[in-house]
């Protein structure tokens, strides 16, 4: 038995295939599953973080000192559409901010050593999650003329949806495992 489609769609082949992105716990309890899109993982969609058991900290098998490690990171977090080894974008229609170019499954895993000291793992991590809050906060001034606390804060429900918006456009998708 076969069939035919009206409409065949360009297909890009998968490097990896995902069931589910974003589970989480809860969903795991109630054995919910949610009907999307598929989801298309390139290989230069996973940035790849490995931080050795003394917190020297490699960003795609290149080596960034510690002062560095958040200007690295922003380029990873940052799309642009005109390099092809970086992720891959795509371009959507947002109500406040227009048309975005923005990240299409960005995942940066982080390998760390198990015996990496606890506080320089915490001092290493933090620096990913300001990574993002600097990009975040550069893209609201920049098209709001407000920070990101700015909108959260202001108690406006127009400010609350452009809160919203950025931290969609900039979507946190970062993992850990240990070696």
């Amino acid at each position: 038995m076969t069939s035919c489609a009206n409409e065949i769609r360009p297909i890009i082949k998968a490097d990896y295939k995902v069931i589910e992105l974003d589970y989480g716990f809860d969903n795991y309890l109630k054995n919910t599953r949610y009907k999307s899109d598929d989801i298309i993982i390139k290989q230069r969609n996973i940035v790849i973080i490995e931080v050795d058991k003394n917190g020297k900290t490699i960003i795609e098998d290149n080596f960034i000192p510690d002062s560095l490690i958040i200007s690295e990171v922003k380029k990873y977090i940052i799309p642009d559409p005109t390099d092809e080894e970086m992720p891959m974008t795509t371009e959507l229609d947002f109500h406040h901010s227009g048309k975005v170019n923005m990240h299409k499954n960005i995942i940066i895993l982080a390998k760390y050593d198990k015996e990496l000291n606890y506080e320089k793992y915490r001092e290493i991590r933090n620096k990913f999650y300001l990574a993002y809050n600097e990009v975040h906060n550069e893209f609201s001034i920049s098209k709001f003329g407000k920070s990101l606390a700015e909108l959260l804060n202001s108690g406006e429900e127009e400010d609350v949806e452009k809160w919203r918006e950025v931290r969609q456009i900039f979507e946190i998708r970062y993992t850990e495992t240990v070696d």
